[in-house]
Formats: structure tokens, C-alpha cells, sequence
């Protein structure tokens, strides 16, 4: 995990508790910039307080309100292949596998405004031509543009409430990026903002799993706690971006470590892992595994 040190202001931040300092990878460190012309969110900005407000206040992970998390399907199988949403019929008749994931990509209109219209009016199963029975998991993991407009959006275009009317069995929710080049103030932002999208879900009813990165020691436990605090039945993991032996094994660490704190109760769905090498890992780290993958598909 990285190693931290009070920097660029640290003294006067009062997230220091939750933040711990700069880390040595950060590109922004002691940053002359003018804020004008960089898209990445620092305390330093002039903007940060209005950031915080719009993630409730506070960049911790509570909620400012109180749910009563809806539970996940108890039947899904150990591997959920995403698929392009084409010819889906015709590939599950081949398949017959009980269910089937899709991107955000595919289901959100490129602005962030909501659905797609193909996905308006009618039950996902029956937007993908699937017998009835199957179930549809919508991971929104995708470029940043795309989640960060679904952000901007999510009260003007009442995006969860779309997504509530589509009838996904879950839905494992948005990924808001913590990149080690960026500043603490980024990453626990972004942890934040995982953490209410997916709660906004749930507290329509809808079976949510937030999507968990994190930086440093501190963020896991954070998160276990607050995972613990609030009975979040899943968490999602995107993997696809550790693809270096140093990032793999800075993410199977994480993984082992929630796997030790959350135990049994707690299942988790992980994207992006299809070497097998790998996947015996996950599954040694984790109690309860959902490995979600698009290479089923591509393969087949």
C-alpha cells in the first residue's frame, strides 16, 4: 500500500484524518497549475468545497440517509459472461446459462441523460430477447466521461430512477476512478461518489453493489467498515485495469484483506480477471465470488 506524507497544505485540510497525506506516485503534488486548466480535483481548487457538497458533505463513507439494503439474487451463477446485447436469442439457446451481464456503454446514452431507447419501456430480459427466467446484471463500469456524466445528471435526468424501471436483478454500480497519479482529495472523492450512486440505487429498491477501489490501508478499512456498518450485501471489484504483476498484486492484497474482514456474508462480484492463475487467486482470497467477464462471450 502507498506510503504517505503531510504535504501540499496537509496542515489546514480538514480531511487529513481520512486522507493521511500525499503519496509519492501523485503528479499533482506542489501542483503551480492554474485549476482552470486541469479536470483533476485537489484541495487546492477553488471549487473543492463545492465538491464536497455535492457529495454530501463529507468525503468519509457514511450516507446521509438511511436504507434498508435490498439483497441479491441468491442464484447466480459463479461466472456471469458480459455480452453486446445482439442476437442474444440465438446465443442462448446455445448457452442456456441462467444470466448474463451488460455495459454501460450499451445501455447509456453517450450524453448521460439516462437510458438508451432500446432499454426504455420494458424488462431487460425482454429488451435482449431472453426466455423468461434469465436475469440481467447492468455493471456501469465504463469510460470516465461517461460515468462522470451520469453524475452531472443523476437528479436532472433521473438516471437511477431509469435505471429502477428496467428491471435488472442488480445492478453493480458505478466506478469513479482512483488513479495513483492522482491527489488524495481525487481518490476519496471518488470513493464517495461510488458509494451514494449505489445507494441512491438501492434506496429505490434496487439489488446495488458499489464498486470498491481504494488507495492505502486506510481506505480498505474504511470500507469494510463502512460495508459492515450499512449490511451491503455485495461490492463490486473492476480489475481490468491491473494488468502489471505489481498492480495485481497490489490488488489480489486488497482482495484478501476484505476477504479476511468480510467473510461469508459478503460476496463479490469481480470484472476483468480471466487468466486462470489469477482466478484461483480471487477465489482463495474470497469467501463468495461472482467473477463477471466479457471473454466468455468473445470466446465462444
Amino acid at each position: 500500500m502507498a506510503a504517505l506524507t503531510p504535504a501540499c497544505g496537509c496542515d489546514g485540510c480538514r480531511f487529513y484524518n481520512l486522507c493521511g497525506g500525499c503519496h509519492p506516485e501523485c503528479n499533482h503534488a506542489c501542483c503551480a497549475r492554474p485549476c482552470s486548466s486541469c479536470a483533476v480535483r485537489c484541495r487546492r481548487r477553488d471549487d473543492a468545497e463545492s465538491w464536497v457538497r455535492d457529495a454530501g458533505g463529507t468525503l468519509d463513507l457514511s450516507l446521509p440517509f438511511g436504507i434498508s439494503w435490498p439483497p441479491v439474487p441468491d442464484d447466480l451463477p459463479p461466472v456471469i459472461p458480459e455480452v453486446d446485447g445482439y442476437r442474444m436469442g440465438e446465443y442462448d439457446a446455445a448457452a442456456g446459462w441462467p444470466a448474463y451481464a451488460v455495459g454501460a456503454s450499451r445501455v447509456f446514452s453517450a450524453g448521460g441523460t439516462g437510458l438508451r431507447p432500446r432499454w426504455r419501456g420494458c424488462p431487460a430480459a425482454e429488451v435482449l430477447g431472453l426466455p423468461p427466467g434469465r436475469k440481467v446484471v447492468l455493471h456501469v463500469f465504463g469510460p470516465d466521461e461517461l460515468i462522470e456524466r451520469l453524475w452531472t445528471e443523476q437528479f436532472r435526468s433521473r438516471v437511477w430512477e431509469q435505471v429502477a424501471g428496467a428491471g435488472f436483478a442488480l445492478v453493480l454500480g458505478p466506478n469513479y476512478s482512483v488513479y495513483g497519479e492522482h491527489p488524495r482529495f481525487e481518490h476519496l472523492l471518488n470513493m464517495r461518489r461510488s458509494l451514494l450512486a449505489a445507494a441512491r440505487l438501492a434506496s429505490l429498491g434496487v439489488p446495488a453493489a458499489p464498486n470498491v477501489y481504494w488507495w492505502t490501508e486506510g481506505d480498505l478499512e474504511r470500507w469494510c467498515g463502512c460495508i459492515e456498518e450499512l449490511g451491503i450485501p455485495a461490492v463490486a471489484v473492476n480489475a481490468q485495469t491491473y494488468q502489471s504483476e505489481r498492480d495485481w498484486a497490489f490488488l489480489l492484497s486488497g482482495l484478501e484483506r476484505m476477504g479476511r474482514k468480510l467473510g461469508e456474508r459478503v460476496l463479490f462480484f469481480v470484472n476483468g480477471v480471466t487468466r486462470p492463475a489469477r482466478v484461483a487467486a480471487v477465489r482463495k482470497a474470497l469467501p463468495r465470488v461472482v467473477f463477471v467477464s466479457r471473454a466468455v462471450q468473445a470466446r465462444a
